[in-house]
């Protein structure tokens, strides 16, 4: 009952909201085709260098955040791998299992956005991801993992992200709510909130190599 009411009054609403103008989300003239793509349509990765975070910008990212195709397939797919896994075990299987694990993980994905969006106003957090222009396999693989906890500020200093931390804390705290007994207390919470930094750490190497894949050379 809770996931159907947290994905009502939020994910819902933001998903009307995408609708919208999309002038909120236009890429300037001097991105390229590939980035183009992988930030307006996929949501996917920030700006080559530092750029200003205007409010009209962070809240068209927190709607891609929610309701864009890349979180709604990821955990969609999530929730498929769950179920293969048949965790949590409390769920069972079958369909019915399936459509559990699916809102679990859309409605988890909803706060968590939800509460990095609003503290991220408050402490002047930009939680984009930035190419890191370094050299190297493991140079460019361990920066992609730092930015898990990092975010810049309007200054361009690198800082501890509170914003995205308490989104994962908080949400993995509330979802325990829902969720099975195993998810309940502070062991519960601390493994799912280490689960989601290890799967964004690896969506962070992504979004570091994707504009390889992609043949687009960086600056």
């Amino acid at each position: 009952m809770l996931r159907s009411i947290v994905l009502a009054f939020v994910w819902l609403p933001l998903a009307l909201a995408q609708t919208g103008p999309a002038s909120a989300g236009q890429p300037t003239a001097a991105t390229t085709k590939d980035q183009d793509l992988i930030e307006k349509i996929m949501g996917m990765a920030g700006p080559e260098g530092p750029s200003q975070m205007t409010e009209k910008k962070r809240f068209h990212l927190y709607l891609l955040s929610v309701t864009g195709p890349v979180p709604v397939l990821a955990e969609t797919a999530g929730a498929a791998i769950k179920q293969l896994a048949n965790s949590p075990k409390a769920w069972g299987q079958g369909w019915g299992a399936f459509g559990e694990r699916a809102e679990s993980n859309l409605a988890y994905n909803a706060l968590r956005q939800t509460i990095t969006y609003g503290t991220s106003v408050v402490f002047h957090e930009d939680n984009r991801y930035y190419s890191s222009h370094k050299h190297g396999f493991l140079g460019r693989t361990g920066y992609a993992v730092l930015c898990t906890v990092t975010a810049r500020h309007p200054d361009g200093r690198e800082v501890f992200s509170v914003s995205s931390v308490a989104g994962v804390l908080g949400g993995g705290a509330l979802s325990s709510i829902w969720g099975p007994r195993s998810w309940e207390g502070v062991h519960g919470i601390a493994r799912n909130a280490g689960i989601s930094f290890g799967v964004t750490a690896g969506f962070n190497v992504v979004r570091e190599f994707l504009p390889d894949l992609l043949h687009r050379p960086q600056k």
